[in-house]
């Protein structure tokens, strides 16, 4: 430091402190006098207008209210339908990560309902699978089945967490519904229903719909769900759409809790859709709003629309009840003012409204307004004596203040601030304070030490990059575009066979090494950096070593450019994967080879079906293995009765008639039988020949023999294969003969209640015939006179029997309905329930009615079930059978004479009465059991002629 005197600093006049202290006066006696003069003409202006403003403050307030109670409420209504539909959301999203676990490889096993829809009748099933049944059965239908059956382990805990979800379902483009939970979905659906033209499909199809819900308007469901909505999302796999994840979303409980809403005693709660349809409403709001009482239909009830219904209070407010923002407006209906809040609910398009009488909101104005004005002078006396209070002790405090938080502060500031200009840069102000002087010491603190510190830092930080250089072992580069000059690091000269020393040279010393294959490419990426605003550059490139060869090279570089974005500077850095690229190269390869081993098992597998005889599958099989594997000959030989393999119990030999050059030397002969889970066995001698085991479970089945002319060709991959394929032919032994098994029982099963029939029928009136024949022979031998009476009772007998076989063959073959038509039907049914219950039958028919065969079908069984009840439970003597054709309709009306019930009785019509009014809804009618206790009873059934 020099020793020469620092310059003195001009006196300040007058000093700071009293500067500070005249100026804190000053402000203090300008605020005071503001405040008093503002407080005096506020207070004053207050008490003339108490009366308005706080009839006013008090009526916003409420408005303000009942906006947040409705926004509030709308949230929460909206917020359980939102957590109901995120559910299909989840859902989606999980699918696809479903899918690419794997599917079940477990076969579904499709039934034919009676109206012809596809199901799955598992009783232990987790979901209802229906298929149109217009849709044929193709591979991308049975995909759908199959990857919608992973759906199983995802959509009932997914219902189970929503109390307002009703079901759960995957509906695809081809018409494939798995719907949770299984309520038997082909009995409630029509078979040809088209599920992919409702709007909860295809409101998903719309372009915008990819990614978000779609609501459906509210519908009342038949399943006694009551009213519902439907939430979709689409379902996107692998870029393709293959169908929606639905909600159907109960709103019962949701209008419960908007019918307890009120916002004032006299207020009530409305909830409408899209186009005014009230969704949930009190009794009061009809009568207020539309000026009677609700319909007690439901489906009367949703149909009428509050925005247009002629006499409806919100008619003329439905331009602005169209709005996307909460808002409070007045109403009038039916002669008495009321205020309404209305909040949109976003996400489904509906509007929440909320009335509340006026009367009741204007109840409170007299008392605040007198409250007000008695006050005023009051608070405006004490007001302006604490004002000028609060003057005086401001003045004394804000002069200490000054004193300790500015003034000494600042004289310290200014000391270092002048130790500073000369050269001292180890000095330090206290920092202890927690104001702004004490943030501006501490920041003046860490500013010196930065300055101290900061030629360390730039040694260590220059001694680090230059050994993080040395240690690397990438190449690097850096080339100055304007000179056209290039750096090249050691490094990267010595990955090509170089010396290992840097070089200056051009771009030239790099292009020149490029693969020819690789250069344009290599040469248009720069062109592009540098007509772009690239920053970064990465590419792979070839570039030849000394020694002749090729190394693949990953090269990154950052680019530099002028303040008029033009690259001036590109630097990076090469580093060598020639190793990595070779590895990729040798898994690719042995991937392909697996493909072509799965592709191959995968042909032989579509080849085989279950349902030809075993023997053409085993044939299928030997040829699917010759063509797929490079075996010249493939023997199948299955096990006999006693568990032995036999030369003669071969099923299949492939070698002579697989077509091809692969021809090889006759089979050697077939060795002794083995064992389960033995691995497979290779003879030596002649030609190569493997054997495998067919092993199902724990069960050996036969064996699979393979020959190779040449034995080169045998390896552990073609091991793996034929293993594979083994497996899969025990399979199909497996399958087909559990499928002759069921043929026998079901077989078996016909012939035993056909058995049974006969003995209880026509058995007996044989019988009788034969007793009649020999009581006839003894008559016309005795009493003459007495034979007509035997021979007529014989045919009384004959004819009944007669008429039990053809209700048998009629059962037998249920295609006659077809061929003679319901009429012919209903007069069988009556000549059976005469001869076999002597039942005096009434049967009145139309004629043949013009309904589909699938009506007829239910119609008549119907009349069966109906019939048979009341044989088994009337102990009726009569009974009425009617067919009434109409233009429109077909009514079936049974009616008898016996005991009745009390229908009201739930002990009564189990599942018979159940069966006969699914069968009813199935076809698009109605089933009314009438009855009482001894009266008899009634069925009537109505059907349209054309079945929806």
């Amino acid at each position: 430091m020099s020793d020469a005197a620092p310059a003195r600093s001009p006196r300040l006049s007058p000093p700071l402190p009293v500067r500070v202290m005249l100026a804190v006066a000053l402000l203090l006696l300008l605020l005071g006098t503001a405040v008093t003069g503002a407080v005096t003409s506020g207070f004053r202006e207050t008490r003339r207008h108490a009366a308005t403003l706080a009839s006013q403050g008090v009526e916003a307030q409420i408005e303000r209210r009942l906006t947040d109670l409705a926004a509030r409420e709308a949230a929460l209504s909206e917020a359980r339908l939102l957590k109901a539909a995120a559910s299909t959301r989840i859902a989606a999203q999980a699918w696809p990560g479903l899918l690419a676990a794997g599917a079940d490889p477990r076969p579904v096993t499709l039934a034919v309902s009676r109206t012809g829809a596809l199901y799955d009748p598992a009783p232990t099933r987790r979901s209802d699978l229906w298929i149109n049944r217009n849709r044929p059965i193709d591979r991308d239908v049975r995909r759908d089945i199959e990857d919608s059956r992973l759906l199983d382990a995802l959509l009932p805990p997914l219902l189970a967490e929503s109390p307002d979800t009703a079901a759960l379902y995957f509906l695809s483009r081809r018409n494939v519904v798995r719907y949770v939970p299984p309520i038997g979905l082909h009995r409630l659906v029509a078979a040809s229903l088209d599920f992919t033209a409702q709007p909860v499909f295809t409101g998903a199809q719309h372009p915008g719909a990819a990614g978000r819900t779609v609501w459906s308007p509210p519908y009342l469901d038949d399943a006694g769900h009551g009213l519902l909505v439907s939430a979709s999302t689409p379902v996107v796999v692998q870029g393709r759409f293959r169908g929606i994840i639905a909600a159907d979303v109960s709103l019962t409980r949701l209008a419960q809790a908007l019918a307890s809403l009120k916002p004032t005693p006299g207020g009530f709660a409305v909830l409408l859709d899209r186009s005014g349809r009230v969704l949930a409403a009190p009794d009061r709001a009809w009568t207020v709003l539309l000026g009677q009482r609700p319909p007690r239909d439901p489906k009367r009830q949703l149909a009428v629309s509050l925005l247009h219904a002629p006499g409806s209070a919100l008619r003329s407010l439905r331009a602005r009840l169209g709005g996307r923002t909460p808002g409070v407006q007045p109403l009038t209906a039916r002669g008495a003012a009321y205020l309404l809040a209305q909040a949109p609910m976003p996400a489904t398009g509906w509007t929440l409204l909320l009335l509340a009488p006026r009367d009741e909101v204007t109840a409170q104005y007299g008392s605040v307004a007198q409250a007000i004005t008695r006050d005023a002078d009051r608070t405006l006396r004490w007001t302006v004596a604490l004002l000028l209070g609060c003057f005086l002790m401001g003045l004394v405090t804000a002069g200490r203040l000054a004193q300790t938080g500015i003034i000494r502060p600042v004289a310290r500031l200014t000391r270092a601030a002048r130790d500073v200009a000369g050269g001292r840069l180890d000095v330090r102000l206290p920092d202890g304070a927690r104001d702004e002087f004490g943030l501006l010491a501490r920041t003046f603190n860490v500013m010196l030490g930065s300055l101290q510190a900061h030629a360390h830092t730039l040694k260590r930080s220059e001694e680090r990059y230059e050994l993080a250089v040395r240690g690397s072992n990438d190449g690097l580069w850096d080339w100055h575009m304007d000179s056209g000059e290039v750096y090249y690091s050691g490094r990267w000269m010595g990955m090509l066979g170089d010396p290992a020393e840097p070089r200056s040279g051009t771009v030239d010393t790099w292009t020149d090494r490029l693969h020819p294959d690789d250069r344009e490419r290599i040469l248009r990426r720069l062109a592009h950096l540098q007509a772009n605003r690239d920053d970064l550059l990465e590419f792979e490139c070839r570039l030849r070593h000394q020694d002749g060869q090729y190394r693949w090279i990953l090269s990154r570089a950052a680019v530099q450019r002028n303040a008029s974005g033009r690259p001036v500077r590109l630097a990076g850095s090469h580093t060598d994967i020639t190793d990595r690229v070779e590895a990729l190269r040798v898994l690719e390869d042995r991937v392909a080879a697996r493909t072509r081993d799965l592709e191959a098992l995968l042909s032989v597998t579509r080849n085989l079906t279950y349902a030809e005889q075993l023997k053409d599958n085993l044939d299928r099989l030997a040829h699917s293995v010759v063509s797929a594997t490079g075996a010249s000959a493939v023997t199948v030989l299955l096990n006999d009765a006693t568990g032995s393999t036999a030369e003669g119990h071969a099923l299949s030999v492939g070698a002579a008639d697989c077509p091809g050059p692969r021809r090889g030397p006759p089979m050697p002969p077939a060795p002794n039988p083995l064992r389960p889970r033995d691995p497979p066995s290779t003879l030596t001698g002649g030609p190569e020949v493997i054997t495998l085991p067919l092993v199902y479970g724990e069960r050996h089945l036969g064996l699979l023999r393979a020959s190779y002319a040449d034995p080169a060709r045998v390896d552990d991959n073609e091991r793996r294969l034929l293993g594979g394929l083994a497996t899969q032919a025990a399979v199909v032994v497996e399958n087909a003969r559990l499928f002759a098994a069921a043929q026998n029982h079901a077989a078996l099963e016909e012939r035993q209640k056909l058995a049974r029939d006969l003995h209880d029928s026509v058995s007996q009136a044989l019988y009788g015939i034969a007793l009649g024949g020999r009581t006839a022979l003894r008559h016309l031998e005795r009493a003459p006179d007495q034979a007509p009476d035997a021979v007529r009772y014989m045919l009384s007998l004959a004819e009944a029997g007669l008429a039990e076989m053809r209700a048998l063959i009629f059962e037998l073959r249920p295609e006659s309905l077809e061929q003679e038509g319901l009429s012919m039907a209903l007069t069988k049914l009556a000549s059976a329930l005469h001869a076999r219950h002597a039942l005096e039958v009434s049967l009145d028919v139309c004629g043949e009615p013009g309904v589909p065969l699938d009506s007829k079908v239910a119609l008549l069984r119907i009349a069966q079930e109906a019939t048979h009840n009341t044989v088994k439970h009337a102990r009726a003597r009569t009974v009425q059978l009617t067919l009434t054709c109409g233009p429109d309709t077909v009514v079936l009306d049974i009616q008898d004479d016996g005991a009745g019930f009390d229908v009201n009785d739930t002990g009564h019509g189990g599942l018979g009465q159940t069966s006969m009014r699914e069968r009813a809804r199935g076809i698009g009618g109605t089933c009314t059991v009438t009855s009482e206790a001894g009266r008899g009873t009634r069925v009537r059934v109505e059907a349209p002629v054309h079945c929806p």
